[in-house]
């Protein structure tokens, strides 16, 4: 490992000795290891660095001359120098067309691509560039070339290339810190914008460090936490592995299969000179997270909907095993109205609704601080009809949605409604006007899903029901399928696999699939009882459909194209579905019964396990992370189990909670748990 150069005074100050004028190197194959100095060339900051062929390059950056004390006049320089490591000599590669200064090099395949920077003089920026650089190191002669211009300039970023697309990572720009991720496929020379880094603190991705492990992109933020990001379904994810202490303008470097050395860089008490390694080869190896979006565990900092992603699953590692009234408890917020919902979360915000008035007269949306529970902001609706409040009927039951582009709420008074994640309005409508009424003794309960772009609810009733697909944009319809008279409070599950985007309902006697692209149905099967209220879970290349009769849960088998029709795979031996729907591992299917018995199947046949009965019954899903099965009961205790398939008790908590726990949302190593009139944040107190 090489060490070189960099700044070593205080933040945002720059002279002739801020500059360090180290090179170094480590070998990290001996067991006891020192540091070997090697010749210094120039003091710089800000450069870029790589390694190819036994050789190390180092591109532009800049340098300060005046002495200590006077104003600064850092400025960007265009030399390139590269570094023999066998005879030890330096000497002059061809020159940046531009000086460029805090960009990012990486090395690939024979080329050097730089990417990101801008042009320093006498301590003012005076250029940013908007396009990057390659150079072919097996050509002559070496040339510089232009990589396609970009609507968009950063600097402080980081970059690493995987599976042949350059990724630039975050950085600084006009409007400040940013969480931007672009990416260059590196056969087609395109660029695109693909999802945001999940940065919840205000320095976001400025100064963060990447490299590529395994085939995925590994980024280290000003964070305890570092996050991975697979292309195979567009989504970032917490790592299991957590440094001991956060750094910014640092470096990241693979050591071997899994280990990766996290070197230097700064904190806000000053520069950093330790390092750490840690071990991602759970994310890299056999047990690296699946690969479709109806299968991928909540990782990053948000929980988008219900059920998370629509199958309640979650990467952190490091939830709460344990907690009561006095223990594990960071913060509990009530709030008015009342609700049934899941509650939502993006970065450090919490969303929740509610209705409020004898009749719901007022349709209510929170906004709370994930850290304290403080509210940040909140809506109130007038809502176009009345409800009469009452224990049989749904109260603010469907779950919201939520992204990057905004929070998405539906009441079942009809009113729908899409904002901004600080509660400016961008469009809102009313279903019951525009459809007629929503008719049926008991409300409705489906809750929204979503894709990218797109909404998707659906309204089954005593009346005229259907199904929509609505544009986050603007609210409109992508279209419409008119369906008849069913009552149901079954939540659609929405797949991305293989290209293509397919909606399963399970829905009151009828199983279907859609293509939610086009909304054509592609194939049903009718006859199943008892599905009026679990929403199904597509894992593991099954359909699992919970009912509340016997030998009506099924799992349909897709080794093949989820658009074919599916084959019936198995039922579940001697079990029921309730409120709760059904939970998949890799191995295993959880289910709960009206009556609060859990159990456990063999997920290759369907073949009962055992059977467990709870302290009480569940409204809320079952939950799996790493190791573990949770089970929350309405009465506010809650089962922890070993996810092996065993009956292993690893803890019983119980809260003192006013009416039933309805749902939770999951997002950095915290349990946000919703009763009627409260949220309630479960997190170690370590």
């Amino acid at each position: 490992m090489y060490v070189y150069g960099g700044h070593v005074g205080d933040a945002h100050v720059y002279s002739r000795k801020t500059h360090s004028k180290s090179f170094v190197r480590l070998d990290l194959n001996k067991k006891k290891k020192q540091w070997d100095s090697l010749p210094f060339n120039d003091p710089l900051q800000g450069f870029g660095m790589a390694a190819s062929r036994g050789k190390i390059y180092i591109s532009g950056g800049s340098f300060a001359t005046n002495k200590e004390g006077e104003e600064s006049n850092l400025s960007s320089t265009s030399k390139v120098s590269v570094f023999d490591v066998k005879n030890r000599k330096w000497s002059e590669f061809p020159s940046l067309p531009n000086p460029r200064s805090s960009h990012e090099m990486v090395a690939y395949k024979g080329k050097l691509y730089i990417i990101g920077g801008w042009h320093m003089s006498d301590g003012k920026g005076v250029e940013w560039h908007d396009h990057g650089l390659c150079i072919d190191l097996r050509k002559s002669p070496l040339t510089w070339k232009k990589l396609p211009s970009t609507e968009w300039v950063t600097r402080a970023n980081s970059a690493a290339v995987v599976n042949d697309h350059l990724y630039v990572i975050g950085g600084l720009n006009d409007q400040g810190t940013t969480n931007a991720v672009y990416r260059l496929n590196l056969k087609k020379n395109e660029w695109e914008k693909i999802k945001d880094f999940p940065g919840t603190n205000r320095i976001k991705a400025f100064g963060s460090a990447s490299t590529a492990i395994g085939d995925k992109l590994l980024v280290s933020p000003f964070s305890y936490q570092p996050r991975l990001y697979d292309d195979s379904n567009e989504s970032w994810y917490a790592s299991k592995a957590k440094v001991i202490g956060k750094r910014f303008f640092h470096r990241i470097v693979p050591i071997s299969k899994g280990d990766v050395l996290f070197i230097g860089g700064a904190s806000w008490d000053g520069h950093l000179n330790n390092m750490e390694i840690l071990n991602f080869e759970h994310e890299i190896g056999d047990e690296s997270p699946p690969s479709s979006k109806s299968e991928l565990n909540q990782k990053s900092s948000s929980w988008g909907g219900f059920r998370g992603s629509g199958n309640s699953k979650s990467m952190c590692s490091d939830l709460p095993l344990k907690w009561s009234d006095d223990e594990n408890i960071a913060w509990r917020r009530s709030f008015k109205g009342y609700g049934q919902s899941t509650p939502v979360i993006w970065g450090d915000s919490i969303f929740s609704t509610s209705t409020l008035g004898d009749f719901s007269e007022q349709s209510l949306i929170y906004c709370h601080d994930l850290s304290d529970g403080s509210l940040k902001w909140q809506k109130s609706i007038q809502s176009p009809v009345k409800i009469e409040r009452s224990q049989y009927v749904s109260q603010a039951a469907p779950s919201p949605v939520v992204d990057e582009s905004g929070i998405y709420a539906f009441f079942e008074n009809g009113l729908l409604m899409g904002f901004e994640h600080d509660g400016v309005q961008k469009w809102k409508r009313s279903l019951t006007q525009e459809y007629g009424p929503i008719e049926g003794n008991h409300g409705l309960g489906s809750s929204l899903c979503q894709s990218k772009t797109s909404i998707g609810l659906l309204v089954d009733h005593d009346g005229p029901s259907y199904l929509l697909k609505i544009n986050k944009k603007n609210g409109k319809n992508e279209w419409k399928q008119d369906r008849p008279a069913r009552v149901s409070w079954s939540t659609p599950t929405f797949v991305e696999k293989d290209g293509e985007e397919v909606l399963f309902i399970s829905s009151n006697g009828v199983v279907e699939c859609y293509d939610f692209k086009t909304g054509e149905r592609i194939w049903y099967k009718e006859g199943v009882e008892g599905n009026t209220v679990a929403s199904p879970t597509y894992g593991k290349d099954l359909l699992v459909i919970g009912s509340s009769k016997p030998d009506q849960t099924v799992a349909f088998s897709y080794k093949q194209n989820v658009s074919k029709d599916p084959i019936v795979h198995w039922m579940a031996e001697d079990a029921t579905c309730s409120f709760g729907s059904p939970l998949l591992t890799n191995k295993f299917l959880y289910l709960v019964n009206r009556a609060g018995v859990a159990t456990c199947h063999d997920l290759k046949n369907g073949k009962k396990k055992w059977d467990l009965r709870l302290p009480g019954s569940c409204w809320a899903s079952p939950l799996h992370a790493p190791n573990r099965i949770y089970f929350f009961t309405k009465e506010g205790e809650a089962i922890v189990l070993k996810d092996d398939g065993t009956k292993e008790q690893l803890a019983q908590n119980r809260l003192k909670i006013d009416g039933r726990v309805y749902g939770l949302a999951v997002a950095d190593s915290q349990f946000v748990v919703r009763t009627g009139s409260e949220l309630i944040c479960i997190k170690n107190a370590n």
